[in-house]
């Protein structure tokens, strides 16, 4: 039987793009928004779009730039207030300004100095780079969705060493900050709905039985592709429901251990010292902080076409070069961009240099053990293309001292075999022989394995930098 398909059955489909409604840079437009009371027992939303140096106010769900269609994909989620984060007067003020803050050059540099001053005001840190490298990623979380990836910050310190009082200096000037334990729906509320920065208080936390699906989200959410992910909720009152979540934002954890090994190689840290003279507190009494956040959502408006093309074209520098690769570009890149953009070129290559060093600390390294067991396999594999080698003949290569005196050979080979799975230095399990189980190894790979984990005397070297800029105002109703 033949099927015949009607004009009702016509496949209909969405031609345009979505959009984040508190924050998103697609297409090279900005959206921006937020809920304002029109009475006092009513709230609305209204949307700033920027495109090409023009601006225009969205009340509704979609608009149209360039005969494209944009959506705002609301669903539920609830917007930052307003007069809460900025002011509507303010925000009316900046669109008469407009045309005189397309300044670059001396807008970002008068918006670093406010914060460069705030983090020196309120914390004490060990290097006076360590307040430029947190100066760029404060500013940055209002550019996050720009970038590909964005490194965590690490608030590690001994009890009254200032993480507090770090977080809460964060809550103050970050984008949509809030701060809160480390649990799923706080994760929801405050990145999904927000697109706010999540600065999570006791991460010590994190290590504890029953955080193994949190923790995974969260080491995946430093970069875009982590994206949505569609969690199991567990809700007293509706029992359980699948939630769809946005992951990626920017993060910080206070604590005073070392964090998880899968978060701990994804973060600068940032290195408090307990100083011996009273900070004031990041209180309402003590700055007018809707002003300073408002001169960076200025600088936001006005300079997020020139972040993304800084961005890309350092992306593509470093990789022609080769200076600095993989995880560590990524979450480099944000620092750079930001500091060249806000005019603080001079100041890039000692915070490459700290940064670098900061996150070389910071990152994963091998036991005693695990590097014994990849230089074991490297001697026996010599000039050999490959080889294969079973976890007892690996180990009865590594010296004695290298494992427990109580070890036994089978005890011996399980280690061996499981640093092997750990590190996936095997590129192929081959049939068990009389030995046990074999592996077939080979020296390229093992060789790129053992230089990317383990200590060389490779180092980098600093780049040389170069810096690269009327408007339809119309009135907030």
């Amino acid at each position: 039987m033949e099927s015949q398909i009607t004009n009702k059955d016509t496949l209909e489909t969405f031609d345009g793009e979505l959009l984040h409604p508190s924050l998103d840079v697609k297409d090279g437009i900005l959206a921006l928004g937020f809920r304002y009371r029109s009475k006092p027992q009513e709230t609305k939303e209204i949307f700033i779009v920027v495109c090409e140096s023009n601006i225009q106010f969205v009340d509704g769900e979609a608009f149209n730039i360039k005969d494209k269609h944009y959506f705002f994909e609301k669903r539920n989620r609830k917007l930052a207030i307003l007069e809460e984060k900025w002011s509507a007067s303010a925000l009316k003020q900046f669109l008469e300004d407009y045309g005189k803050l397309k300044n670059f050059g001396s807008s970002g540099q008068a918006v670093f100095q406010i914060v460069l001053d705030l983090t020196k005001k309120y914390i004490q840190l060990d290097k006076d780079i360590d307040y430029y490298l947190l100066s760029a990623w404060i500013i940055g979380t209002y550019f996050f969705p720009i970038f590909y990836a964005y490194p965590f910050l690490h608030i590690k310190a001994p009890k009254r060493s200032g993480k507090s009082q770090c977080l809460n200096l964060l809550t103050q000037v970050c984008f949509n900050a809030i701060k809160a334990r480390p649990s799923l729906p706080a994760l929801g509320d405050t990145v999904d709905s927000l697109r706010g920065t999540y600065l999570i208080d006791q991460a010590d936390s994190l290590e504890r039985k029953g955080n193994e699906e949190l923790l995974d989200v969260l080491a995946d959410s430093y970069k875009k592709s982590g994206g949505k992910r569609r969690i199991m909720n567990m809700d007293k009152k509706k029992g359980r429901e699948i939630l769809e979540i946005e992951t990626y934002c920017p993060k910080a954890f206070a604590s005073i251990r070392e964090l998880p090994e899968d978060l701990r190689d994804r973060c600068l840290a940032v290195p408090l010292i307990r100083s011996q003279k009273n900070f004031p507190d990041p209180d309402e009494n003590n700055e007018n902080w809707r002003e300073i956040r408002g001169k960076i959502y200025t600088f936001l408006m006005t300079n997020y076409d020139l972040v993304a093309t800084h961005y890309s074209v350092k992306k593509i520098s470093y990789r022609s070069n080769q200076e600095i690769l993989g995880r560590s570009l990524e979450l480099w890149l944000p620092f750079e961009t930001m500091l060249e953009c806000c005019g603080m070129q001079e100041k890039i290559i000692d915070a490459r240099k700290n940064f670098l060093s900061q996150y070389e600390f910071s990152e994963y390294e091998p036991s005693e053990l695990e590097e014994e067991v990849m230089k074991a396999i490297l001697s026996k594999l010599g000039e050999q293309p490959e080889i294969v080698l079973n976890p007892k003949e690996i180990a009865e290569s590594i010296g004695a001292e290298i494992f427990l005196a109580v070890d036994t050979p089978k005890q011996k080979s399980s280690k061996v075999g499981w640093a092997i799975k750990k590190f996936n230095l095997a590129s192929e399990k081959m049939p068990r022989s009389k030995e046990g189980v074999r592996y077939l190894f080979q020296k390229a790979k093992v060789d790129s394995i053992f230089k990317s984990y383990c200590k060389t005397e490779e180092k980098h070297t600093p780049l040389t930098l170069e810096p690269i800029n009327t408007v339809n105002p119309e009135q907030i109703t």
